[in-house]
């Protein structure tokens, strides 16, 4: 899977992101093989696409996005996702949503430059 992965740059500090316009996170073991590639490129950050991620992350009754927030907070990486998240029909998600982007270590922007200049902020 690391072929699918590549540096991006904003701000001066690198972050990780995919090549591939589909899906390619299809489990938290992806999300994790994804930052194991970051930590070897010395890049904690990661930017995805709303739509490289599988569908059961927004579900959270999947579980699949709590064990990648924890896996976020266990490894000191930071998250944005970029996309319109109209596919995102679940209320309890939308609230995760608003509440992480209070935070600093996960935020759901509207553009990939949002996100990157959101990611590799102080």
């Amino acid at each position: 899977m690391s072929a699918e992965f590549m540096l991006g740059s904003c701000n001066g500090a690198p972050y990780v992101t995919c090549m591939r316009n589909e899906e390619v996170i299809h489990s938290p073991q992806d999300f994790l093989d994804m930052m194991a590639w970051g930590g070897e490129h010395d890049a904690n950050r990661i930017l995805l696409r709303e739509e490289q991620i599988a569908p059961s992350f927004y579900d959270l009754k999947t579980g699949f996005a709590g064990e990648v927030l924890q896996k976020l907070s266990n490894y000191g990486c930071r998250l944005a996702v970029a996309g319109s998240f109209t596919a995102v029909r679940s209320e309890r998600f939308r609230e995760m949503m608003r509440e992480a982007n209070k935070g600093r270590q996960v935020r759901f922007a509207d553009t990939e430059q949002e996100a990157a200049e959101w990611l590799t902020s102080a």
